[in-house]
């Protein structure tokens, strides 16, 4: 791959999964489903930065190190993937999760600090003068794990999706195909063909088909309202809105009164000024709520109504 068109892409995968992380975690961390897709998007970022760094270093030893991290955050990945299209069909937890996922972690910990999975790193010794992974006897193991986790993500999503009603079955459906590319994609880049054929050229392909699994929580976002980004554009739009029209309000207020009033009287009536801003802005609040729902999302407020007339 060309080498500025893949920074390019590196440079664009970090950003969509640092910036939605950071965004989602922010507006609604309280979410299962959020906080398994952030869980993911961070396991997803280490990946893509190791990978990053991984082929662009001559040191053998730190080389060495990004390589088993990189291992590591896979292992994550896919354990935290599972979660979320679990947590989007809205099933409940059990304990067999729970083991996996101490599991996951214990395979990380194994990748990263042992050399059980990536033995060792050889510098320009690839096909193409590239790096060359020298793996462990737990690696075979380490695969299957990996390979498992998305087959087990990938039934769950097209399994619940025929159980279960739209927009859900929507949700579910993007969310079995993104996840299905990029794991086949990876699989194949970052797995098969490294492993079997010693190729490693085409290393940098894994990482970047995460962007196709982006695009698919993305399109469930704003088709499907994954997320509810109804609430995310509404509190944002409130709440700026709000606060400049209570900035813009107190700042004529302390004009008005200092070029008004006498210095001495000018403090106790910028406090009432103060005390009736504070106490107006949850009503400005709930007024901007109603006026941006009902012009942003006039047609999704009316769609039950319709709904329950056509019964």
């Amino acid at each position: 791959m060309n080498s500025i068109l893949a920074e390019v892409l590196y440079a664009l995968c970090a950003l969509l999964l640092a910036s939605a992380s950071i965004f989602l975690l922010v507006r609604e961390g309280r979410s299962p489903v959020v906080r398994w897709f952030v869980a993911s998007c961070l396991a997803l970022l280490v990946w893509v930065v190791t990978l990053f760094l991984f082929g662009r270093s001559e040191d053998p030893g730190y080389v060495l190190l990004v390589g088993r991290a990189n291992f590591a955050a896979v292992s994550l990945a896919v354990y935290f993937g599972f979660r979320f299209v679990k947590a989007v069909a809205a099933l409940p937890t059990h304990a067999s999760d729970t083991w996996l996922l101490w599991f996951s972690v214990a395979l990380a910990v194994i990748s990263a600090g042992t050399p059980w999975i990536d033995k060792a790193e050889l510098v320009g010794t690839g096909i193409t003068g590239g790096h060359e992974t020298i793996y462990g006897p737990l690696f075979g193991f380490y695969v299957f794990h990996v390979t498992g986790m998305l087959v087990a993500t990938l039934w769950l999503a097209f399994r619940s999706s025929i159980r279960v009603a739209s927009p859900h079955r929507d949700r579910l459906l993007l969310l079995g195909w993104g996840t299905l590319a990029t794991g086949v994609i990876s699989l194949v880049t970052n797995a098969l063909l490294p492993y079997t054929f010693n190729d490693f050229r085409w290393i940098d392909v894994g990482p970047l088909s995460t962007l196709l699994f982006l695009l698919a929580v993305a399109y469930a976002v704003i088709r499907h309202q994954l997320f509810d980004i109804r609430v995310f554009i509404r509190r944002a739009v409130v709440l700026g809105v709000a606060l400049s029209l209570v900035l813009a309000c107190y700042s004529a207020l302390v004009l008005l009164v200092t070029d008004k009033f006498a210095s001495s009287e000018s403090g106790g009536v910028t406090r009432f000024g103060v005390l009736v801003l504070a106490f107006s802005f949850d009503p400005i609040r709930r007024f901007l709520e109603g006026r941006i729902d009902k012009l942003l999302f006039h047609e999704h407020r009316s769609s039950p109504e319709r709904s329950s007339a056509n019964l």
